[in-house]
């Protein structure tokens, strides 16, 4: 038996219930946890992956910690059990709950020639997206220019990072999070419609095999992109457009524009269609939305 005192145990569960785990004290019992966890395993990472990787129980961000590192080379990847300021696009809080999701952040190095830089979250979702739907079904659908939906709600988003000169390499670190099993106390502090893995496909899933398999598919996506560049991922991104076809709000903190979503082009342009005229739209600060719920 281990020898702690009341106060003492009492204490390591508050830092359990700060990382997000919802501890519970059972009478004559101890404690306990609503659901099972299971944690990354990151000796089965390495051996899938390779050895430039690590996993952290708990970190401020994974972008952060890689953009913090001395020195490192294409293909490391920082994963993390938990974030306590995890971030989406527009320095939105991701909430990142202990042991739940998919957090995690890769670095990759490109010649500052490809003009094509800005679809590198489009490179990334389609990469992600065809990983999950090959390994679990076919449910996961894009959202220009950076999340990952099922249905109308948001499954994950990825933030794209560059540090570099303009006349040489580019420094990128890509971030990645997935929801996987979403906690309920966590839940309430999302201010948007989400959904998880366990949701879409009626089962758990195992979080290590996961982060192996998109991971693998992030590595290919991104050798090729180097190579062919954007082109070679706009057949499947418009395949997987969860708005194609579809009248949609393009909304800014000025202006929107409504139009019929044509998918993207090979420079990563989003195609508007409005009034018999196709406008070409690229990223920044923009948001989009169904017309339907708009209007709703």
């Amino acid at each position: 038996m281990l020898s702690l005192s009341r106060a003492s145990i009492s204490k390591r569960m508050a830092e359990l219930r700060r990382l997000g785990l919802d501890v519970f004290s059972v009478k004559g019992k101890g404690y306990r946890l609503p659901y099972p966890i299971s944690l990354l395993d990151e000796s089965r990472l390495k051996a899938s992956i390779g050895e430039n990787l690590q996993v952290w129980s708990e970190v401020g961000s994974t972008n952060d910690l890689l953009k913090d590192a001395a020195s490192l080379t294409s293909g490391d990847v920082v994963l993390a059990e938990c974030q306590t300021a995890g971030r989406g696009r527009r320095g939105q809080t991701w909430v990142s709950p202990f042991g739940a999701h998919l957090y995690f952040s890769l670095f990759w190095q490109l010649d500052s020639r490809h003009a094509a830089l800005q679809g590198l979250s489009l490179v990334t979702g389609v990469a992600v997206a065809k990983a999950i739907n090959d390994w679990l079904g076919d449910a996961v659908r894009l959202k220009w220019p950076n999340d990952l939906y099922h249905n109308g709600r948001k499954l994950g988003g990825i933030l794209v990072e560059m540090v570099g000169q303009a006349n040489g390499p580019v420094n990128i670190i890509i971030g990645v999070g997935l929801n996987v099993a979403m906690p309920p106390e966590s839940a309430s502090r999302i201010d948007q419609p989400w959904v998880d893995l366990q949701q879409i496909y009626g089962q758990q899933v195992d979080r290590t095999e996961l982060a192996n398999k998109v991971i693998s598919a992030l590595h290919e996506a991104l050798a090729l992109f180097a190579d062919k560049g954007l082109a070679a991922f706009v057949d499947d991104w418009n395949r997987l457009d969860c708005f194609w076809g579809q009248a949609v709000v393009l909304k800014n903190e000025k202006s929107q524009q409504v139009g019929i979503c044509r998918g993207i082009e090979g420079d990563g342009a989003l195609l508007l269609e409005a009034g018999g005229q196709v406008t070409r739209i690229y990223g920044g600060e923009l948001s989009m939305r169904s017309h339907d719920n708009v209007l709703g």
